[in-house]
């Protein structure tokens, strides 16, 4: 199977096989440069002339980057772009391959834009300043155009400003929570290797003990009855369910913060860190419309990456 990918909108030129457009039963009228889809009717230009305007950018200044980390630098516009104008930011394609520049969004100001460069490498990198780093290409205001579709009304065009109904954002945060809910818990005797470990561990050695033979039998039971308690291993903390917790958000919308670049080293700490979490059932997979990215702190020692932890706001 092929791999591909979903868009709204383009703002670059693509090319589209016949079989594309047989699937889509699409309708191609070169008289007026359009091409229609028969099933929905949408109509669509073809043989814009427009040409995206593409410069290149250096860097302001001197850097010097970690290995395997990244930073935000400012760089020159080599060109007349207007002020305030949203350009795509892209790497050289002849840039050292130990640099790599994140593909992102850009505002320029004052013939500046902000570039994210990542060292990939390890040893420290040195980028001099008036290195060409990144290709700004620029964003036509089209591109940000876009429509809310709802069962009541197929397609209504409305624009940024705009809210959208809270009816239908009503609806979508009630159908993502209800389909969350439906995850079952995980069950409290899922952790055989732990009873298994506890009833070694938790023979309790009286040789030097005072207490009579009912005093040491109230207590084995007592400790017994809190072994889900007991810590295997650093992964595996214990557990219990005298308390159950919950935040009453009430009506409040969702809160939704948006991920963050990291680099290839870091993530891969992130991925065995959530992975370890999620084999031992600490955490799951979640649908919830509140979301926050992980973020990974080291300990005060600086010890190595199985060191690190998982912040707690992190739901």
């Amino acid at each position: 199977m092929r791999p591909f990918i979903v868009v709204d909108k383009l703002h670059i030129d693509v090319i589209l096989g016949t079989d594309a457009l047989k699937a889509f039963r699409a309708v191609v009228d070169l008289d007026e440069n359009s091409v229609t889809l028969k099933d929905t009717g949408e109509k669509f230009s073809i043989g814009s002339p427009s040409v995206e305007e593409m410069y290149s950018t250096k860097i302001s200044s001197t850097v010097r980057i970690r290995p395997g980390g990244q930073a935000l630098v400012v760089t020159d516009v080599l060109g007349e772009v207007a002020e305030e104008t949203t350009v795509l930011v892209e790497g050289l394609v002849d840039l050292d391959a130990s640099v790599r520049v994140a593909r992102s969004l850009c505002t320029v100001h004052d013939k500046k834009v902000v570039v994210e460069v990542c060292n990939p490498s390890t040893e420290e990198m040195v980028i001099k300043k008036g290195t060409l780093l990144a290709a700004v290409s620029v964003v036509p205001e089209s591109a940000f155009e876009t429509t809310v579709s709802s069962p009541a009304d197929e397609s209504e065009p409305f624009s940024p400003g705009e809210k959208a109904p809270a009816k239908h954002e009503s609806d979508w945060i009630h159908a993502t929570i209800a389909a969350s809910s439906q995850t079952t818990d995980a069950s409290p005797d899922a952790m055989p290797e732990l009873d298994k470990v506890l009833q070694a561990e938790l023979k309790i050695d009286f040789s030097d003990s005072k207490l009579g033979d009912e005093q040491k039998e109230l207590f084995s039971d007592l400790l017994g009855s809190f072994k889900d308690m007991f810590v295997e291993t650093s992964i595996k903390p214990g557990r219990a369910d005298l308390l159950e917790f919950s935040i009453d958000t009430g009506d409040s919308a969702p809160i939704k913060q948006r991920p963050y670049r990291v680099s290839k080293a870091e993530g891969d700490v992130m991925e065995s860190e959530i992975q370890q979490y999620q084999e031992v059932s600490l955490i799951r997979p979640s649908s919830s419309p509140w979301a926050s990215p992980v973020l990974i702190i080291r300990k005060p020692d600086g010890g190595p990456a199985s060191a690190s932890t998982i912040d707690a706001s992190t739901p």
